[in-house]
């Protein structure tokens, strides 16, 4: 009693601590974590990559994918979108997570003009690594079908320049889209479409 007695102020301090502290467990680590809502199924698909490997939607599925269409030609928004996406690429890398976890994708609708030559030195100069970052292509009538199968709107002009929606498509695991990012929004960064990446990892 004469313990209590002198410790009573150091006994109700821990006591409000550790009533603090399960209050703000409770509150803040046990809620779930962020995610994103299922839009719809991605479109399967069968491509080649710049390497004549095959690649498809099904190979691919078990780590989540940034999907973007794009043409090498391009006179204004595919280059700083690609060079966007190698800063998602580094950030990616740096958090442990590229190849192991999640990996870009960028197929060219310009398959006539879009050779692995042309390919390569497009991502060359916007600071794509093509050892991690699959560039793939098909025929052109089905690239375009594809693309608009993602939900990614592109017309073939008479001067066989395209016109496009800028899309970043986020694709979880199981091969389902959970989010459309408009590339052209001026203040998108690479820690933006990091952190709705991470949401469904």
């Amino acid at each position: 009693m004469v313990f209590l007695k002198k410790h009573s102020f150091k006994i109700a301090v821990l006591a409000l601590c550790a009533a603090m502290g399960i209050y703000l467990f409770i509150t803040y680590g046990m809620q779930p974590k962020q995610t994103l809502p299922i839009e719809m199924a991605a479109p399967a698909f069968e491509l080649t990559d710049i390497d004549g490997q095959q690649v498809s939607l099904q190979s691919t599925n078990g780590k989540a994918r940034i999907v973007y269409f794009y043409f090498a030609n391009c006179p204004d928004v595919c280059p700083p979108t690609t060079f966007l996406l190698s800063q998602v690429q580094d950030q990616l890398e740096a958090e442990g997570k590229l190849s192991t976890k999640a990996e870009l994708i960028s197929i060219t609708f310009d398959p006539e003009r879009d050779t692995p030559e042309v390919i390569r030195d497009f991502a060359k100069r916007h600071f794509a690594d093509t050892s991690s970052w699959r560039f793939l292509r098909g025929e052109e009538a089905s690239t375009l079908q594809l693309a608009k199968d993602f939900g990614v709107a592109v017309m073939k002009n008479e001067d066989s320049s395209y016109t496009h929606m800028n899309v970043i498509t986020i694709v979880d695991k199981d091969g389902q889209i959970r989010k459309w990012i408009d590339g052209s929004k001026e203040d998108l960064t690479a820690k933006d479409i990091v952190d709705e990446l991470n949401k469904v990892l």
